[in-house]
């Protein structure tokens, strides 16, 4: 394992579910949500796996954490295969790769406060070694958002949903984490609130030099915070490039399409200018 092998590399990944039918839940077939798939998340990089709602991308960021089983493939960490590891040694691993969801609500548990919520995984982890030292680290995280010390007594729904997002992007580097999987991080958000989150993980992959695997359906997203771009459509990746290669020349014609539908006022003008 040297510094110049990918961060991830995830080979030949399958996940397919099972069609039950009748009494006694005979399979009758499959549905092939993840299908021979293979990309490369490069130390530090922002690769953006991109497609249409049900095309099978949070299945393969979910099948990666092992969250849902995958039928085969590979998925090397840092030199080591995900799906072949022992859950005690998973467990270990998995504070290097923490996932930031979609609905900070649903992802957030409303009974508990800032303090607690955002020291979930430090807790998991054993990171602390007294109240002070766990307070200290969950500050520290909070401040990586832009969030403060006064937040700490609060519940997620005192809070706005970019603040909501905050805090969930705070509970996964608490841990200290080398890549992120973003799964629509941005997409519950107003348009002024997915460029605050977006600069705020820009930044962050800067000063802590991470890496994101960024999961979306928008791509007007993507070329403001990707370096390189996998296309997904009906559970198979079926175009990957380097983002200003892809949005100058798709090749495919499913990404072509997904081009085509982002908005612009100008066409002249990329959508994200005034994020930059």
């Amino acid at each position: 394992m040297t510094a110049a092998d990918p961060l991830l590399s995830v080979q030949q990944l399958r996940t397919w579910f099972p069609i039950r039918q009748g009494v006694f839940k005979r399979v009758v077939g499959h549905v092939r949500a993840v299908d021979d798939v293979s990309f490369q998340v490069e130390r530090g990089k922002t690769l953006a796996l991109v497609g249409e709602s049900g095309c099978g991308k949070t299945t393969v960021g979910r099948s990666i954490l092992r969250l849902v089983p995958a039928q085969a493939g590979r998925v090397i960490f840092e030199g080591r295969d995900l799906l072949a590891l022992p859950e005690a040694e998973l467990r270990a691993v998995r504070r290097n790769v923490q996932m930031v969801f979609q609905d900070p609500m649903t992802s957030l548990n409303p009974r508990m406060r800032v303090l607690d919520l955002v020291a979930e995984g430090i807790d998991a982890f054993g990171l602390a070694e007294s109240r002070e030292q766990r307070r200290a680290l969950v500050i520290a995280a909070l401040d990586k958002v832009q969030l403060s010390e006064e937040h700490l007594r609060r519940f997620p729904h005192e809070f706005s949903g970019g603040q909501r997002q905050r805090l969930g992007i705070a509970r996964a580097l608490a841990v200290g984490p080398k890549l992120l999987i973003c799964d629509e991080a941005v997409s519950a958000l107003d348009v002024s609130i997915q460029a605050q989150i977006l600069n705020l993980l820009g930044q962050l992959q800067r000063d802590l030099g991470l890496a994101y695997l960024f999961i979306t359906h928008d791509m007007s997203v993507v070329r403001h915070l990707a370096d390189d771009v996998a296309v997904m459509h009906l559970g198979k990746i079926v175009e990957q490039a380097p983002t200003a290669q892809l949005f100058d020349a798709p090749q495919h014609p499913y990404s072509r399409t997904l081009l085509s539908a982002v908005p612009s006022a100008d066409p002249d003008v990329p959508r994200l200018g005034a994020f930059e």
